[in-house]
């Protein structure tokens, strides 16, 4: 059952959002993201580099692995393909870890944070057990960009600013756009913008805006909660000056 894609697995054998398996699973998540991040933070410059080029290679090496295994259990489609934000935020890290600029600066902190943790938060892959392939790639994929932008944020490589924000809305943007266009060809819901997935606050939203009246309520969230971020940061860096 370890590697039985979805459709073949038998029925209620998945967890729930913030039933007991999940909590256990952010839990250690969350301890091991700080103990790293600790280690991260005390070693030199050729140390970080390292270490920020490992978590990068890492996952882009998740995102190979997950196809490879699709092809091998023949489930390989037009909807498994790395297009959502978490998976294109794995190509950034990677790109980050050797050149840093600011667009990518920006948009993986007020972007990419935010979407990883919305994703542990509210696992779109709860249909799996807690203990399977999928469950494990999911939930690693996505602690290992939180950690990737906390260890870039406690050790200044990345320093969220309000006034350059536009740049991460900017990239966001291009890519949102080709996104759309793609699942609307094959009505796939990269990003989730044909439809909200479920037991998450998209579909609380899709429950009195409709759909697609939901990418409304989406587009205000996705403006609101990076300028909240950004200010938040600004202000606990300047209490701290």
């Amino acid at each position: 059952m370890f590697f039985v894609y979805w459709d073949e697995l038998p029925e209620n054998v998945g967890f729930s959002i913030f039933g007991p398996a999940h909590i256990l699973w952010l839990a250690i998540l969350t301890a091991g993201i700080a103990i790293i991040t600790i280690w991260y933070y005390r070693l030199r410059e050729t140390g970080r580099r390292r270490v920020k080029r490992f978590i990068g290679w890492f996952l882009v090496g998740e995102i190979i692995v997950r196809m490879i295994y699709l092809l091998v259990i023949g489930k390989q489609t037009v909807y498994e393909l790395p297009l959502h934000l978490c998976s294109l935020t794995g190509f950034l890290c990677l790109l980050h870890s050797y050149k840093s600029v600011e667009w990518l600066n920006q948009s993986l902190y007020a972007l990419c944070l935010p979407g990883a943790i919305f994703a542990l938060l509210f696992s779109d892959w709860t249909i799996y057990p807690a203990i399977h392939f999928i469950s494990i790639e999911g939930f690693s994929f996505h602690a290992g960009i939180v950690l990737y932008v906390i260890c870039m944020l406690v050790t200044g490589q990345i320093v969220p600013c309000l006034k350059k924000i536009w740049k991460a809305f900017l990239f966001l943007g291009i890519a949102a756009g080709a996104v759309f266009v793609f699942d609307k060809i094959f009505d796939t819901n990269y990003m989730f913008l044909n439809w909200p997935p479920e037991k998450s606050p998209l579909e609380w939203l899709a429950s009195f805006m409709g759909n697609p009246g939901y990418l409304i309520g989406y587009a205000v969230l996705v403006f609101l909660i990076p300028c909240v971020m950004v200010l938040a940061y600004e202000r606990i860096r300047k209490w701290r000056e």
